[in-house]
């Protein structure tokens, strides 16, 4: 899912912070406070899935994924693949603003789309969507420092993506944030006004101490808000279209909670969020209706989850062997 590619510029963040500090009192607060909030999302998780499973039969679980709709599975699986379409061109922009013309069109798709995939699977974003694209970018010369700022813009668009669905959501939907949400909203639409004003100047580079970074055009980055509002519609259709119609509601009605669920699952630090994703969005209904929300969960999961990193797995060991052909002796 499209909250990897955040974590992992969060992780690089982080990584590159420690090192400058060499673990200061301030840098070990911070990192006992992340692993503390972490420890208390996924005891909540697991205490509240715990509590909302033991009311349900299995056999009315198993009944309510029978009854998805066959179509519905498809309509779920189209929005799917718009979903990882949209994550694999966030790569595509970061790694044509870092090192433009260096990596041919079809490496920059294969790359960012195993990458999201298999770290929406594993888990430790910093550490395998890291790994994952030097594997890869390296073969085209790409070096570390070049594949960190990859990570970093990356993470950026995935950012851009939630704040623009949640900028969008708040001015369709005030009522949101009990009636209040329009104001944010509007705050949100400023601050991206804002943002490409900035980016349309003469801002080449961002620099932050030591480290600095390209940055996109506000063309690019205006593109990779409208992508981001795309791939988070395919995300949240995903899951909505396995739901019953009775049951889900307005699309926009679903919409924050299925993006709070992304972002429990994000702040949990769980590969693919398991278990905060879970939890959030079965508390999200009523007891009667639990079984078939989790059947739609467990439809989701294979769907949106283990199709696409079972795909990047088969085609990046393709890629090694190929490699490994063409290697000379």
């Amino acid at each position: 899912m499209m909250p990897a590619a955040y974590d992992e510029a969060e992780g690089k963040g982080t990584a590159v912070t420690d090192r400058q500090d060499t673990m200061t009192p301030k840098a070990i607060a911070i990192r006992t406070a992340k692993y503390v909030l972490t420890a208390a999302i996924v005891g909540g998780a697991v205490f509240l899935l715990h509590r909302y499973i033991e009311r349900m039969a299995w056999q009315d679980v198993r009944e309510a994924i029978e009854r998805i709709p066959r179509w519905h599975v498809a309509g779920s699986i189209a929005a799917t693949a718009l979903s990882w379409i949209c994550l694999a061109a966030y790569d595509v922009f970061a790694v044509e603003t870092v090192v433009p013309g260096k990596v041919p069109m079809r490496m920059k798709i294969f790359s960012g789309f195993t990458a999201h995939a298999i770290c929406n699977a594993l888990g430790f974003h910093a550490i395998t969507g890291t790994a994952l694209r030097y594997r890869v970018l390296s073969t085209q010369g790409v070096g570390a420092a070049d594949v960190a700022r990859v990570v970093g813009l990356v993470g950026f668009a995935v950012g851009m993506g939630f704040a623009s669905v949640t900028c969008l959501a708040l001015l369709l939907e005030p009522s949101i944030a009990q009636g209040w949400g329009r104001w944010p909203g509007i705050a949100l639409l400023a601050f991206f006004v804002v943002l490409l004003r900035w980016l349309a100047g003469k801002h080449d580079v961002f620099k932050v101490w030591k480290f600095s970074t390209p940055v996109p055009s506000a063309r690019s980055a205006g593109a990779q808000m409208v992508i981001g509002v795309v791939e988070m519609v395919g995300a949240t259709g995903a899951m909505y279209l396995l739901l019953p119609a009775e049951i889900a509601g307005g699309f926009l009605d679903f919409a924050p909670i299925y993006v709070g669920a992304i972002l429990a699952g994000i702040a949990s630090n769980t590969p693919g969020g398991i278990g905060a994703f879970e939890a959030l969005t079965l508390a999200a209904f009523p007891q009667e209706q639990r079984a078939q929300v989790l059947a739609a969960l467990l439809a989701y999961r294979v769907i949106y989850g283990l199709g696409p990193a079972a795909l990047a797995s088969l085609a990046l060991g393709a890629f090694e062997v190929r490699r490994r052909i063409a290697a000379p002796a």
